[in-house]
C-alpha cells in the first residue's frame, strides 16, 4: 500500500513559465511529472492502459466531433425551450456511450 498524498504545495509561476512547464511535462500531468523531475522516482500507473481498436478510437473521435458540432449550433441558434429536448437526447447519446466503453472494457480486461 502507498502513502496518502495529503500535503500540498502551492507556487506562483507567471504565464509563461506556466505554458513552458506544461509543454516541458511529459504525459497528462503536471504534478505526476513534477514528483518524477525533482524527486526523480519514475510514479506507478494505477491503472495498465488498456488495448483499444483504432478503429474503435476513431469512431468515438468522430462521435465527439459531432456532439462539439451540435453543441456548437445549439448554442449560437437553440431557443431556451428546445434546449431540454436536446439534453434529453444528448444524454441519451452519453449513456449508450457509456455502455458501449463498459462492454469493451470488461471484453478485454
Amino acid at each position: 500500500m502507498t502513502d496518502k498524498r495529503i500535503k500540498s504545495i502551492k507556487i506562483r509561476v507567471t504565464e509563461p513559465e506556466f505554458l513552458e512547464l506544461n509543454d516541458l511535462k511529459v504525459g497528462g500531468e503536471l504534478a505526476t511529472w513534477m514528483r518524477e523531475v525533482c524527486l526523480n522516482k519514475k510514479s506507478k500507473r494505477r491503472n495498465p492502459p488498456i488495448d483499444v481498436d483504432p478503429k474503435l478510437l476513431r469512431h468515438l473521435s468522430a462521435i465527439g466531433n459531432n456532439i462539439n458540432q451540435i453543441a456548437r449550433q445549439c448554442n449560437r441558434t437553440v431557443k431556451p425551450s428546445d434546449a431540454l429536448s436536446i439534453l434529453v437526447r444528448l444524454d441519451a447519446i452519453q449513456s449508450e456511450l457509456e455502455k458501449l466503453r463498459h462492454n469493451y472494457v470488461s471484453e478485454n480486461s
